[in-house]
C-alpha cells in the first residue's frame, strides 16, 4: 500500500510527459523499461527469487492470481523472473526502435501494465501508465533511438546528405 502514491505520482507525470513531449517520454519509458527488467527482475531472480511467488500471492485484487502465483510461479520463480526480464527488455528495445516496432513495443507494455494491475493495490495507478502510452501510439516513431543518438553526434553539414 505505502507504494501506491509514489507509483500514482510517478504514473501521472509519465502521463504528461507523453502529452507534452511523446518522442522523449517514449525514449524515457523504453529505457525505464529495460532498467526495470534488470533491475527488478533479473536482479530478484538472482537474489531473492521466492518475492516472484509473494508479489503475486500476498494481496491480488483477483483471486486468480493468488492459485497461479501460488501454484505454478511458486514451481520455478527464477524462471519466472528471467522470462519476465526478458519480456521487459524486448519491451523496451521495441519502444527504443523505430517504425511498426515501436507500436508493437508500446502496445506490448499497454497488455503487460494491464495485466499486472491486479497484484494488488499499489498497481492501481497501471492504467494511467497504460493511457500515457496509448496516446504515444497516435504518434509515428521514423527514427530510433540509436539513430537520434548518431544524427546528433554526426549532424549533417550544408551539401552533405
Amino acid at each position: 500500500m505505502e507504494q501506491l502514491i509514489p507509483w500514482l505520482i510517478f504514473c501521472l507525470a509519465v502521463l504528461a510527459f507523453c502529452l507534452l513531449r511523446p518522442n522523449a517520454a517514449r525514449i524515457f519509458i523504453g529505457i525505464f523499461f529495460i532498467i526495470m527488467a534488470v533491475a527488478v527482475n533479473a536482479l530478484l531472480s538472482v537474489l531473492a527469487p521466492e518475492q516472484f511467488v509473494r508479489l503475486g500471492a500476498d494481496a491480488p485484487l483477483i483471486p486468480f492470481y493468488a492459485w497461479f502465483f501460488e501454484h505454478v510461479v511458486a514451481l520455478a520463480p527464477q524462471v519466472v523472473g528471467i522470462l519476465a526480464a526478458a519480456g521487459e527488455t524486448a519491451v523496451g528495445l521495441l519502444i527504443l526502435a523505430s517504425g511498426r516496432y515501436v507500436k508493437l513495443g508500446l502496445g506490448a507494455a499497454i497488455i503487460f501494465l494491464i495485466v499486472i494491475t491486479p497484484l494488488g493495490v499499489w498497481t492501481l495507478p497501471n492504467p494511467i501508465f497504460a493511457a500515457a502510452l496509448a496516446w504515444l501510439l497516435r504518434n509515428d516513431y521514423p527514427l530510433s533511438l540509436w539513430q537520434l543518438l548518431r544524427a546528433r553526434r554526426h549532424p549533417a553539414g550544408p551539401g552533405m546528405a
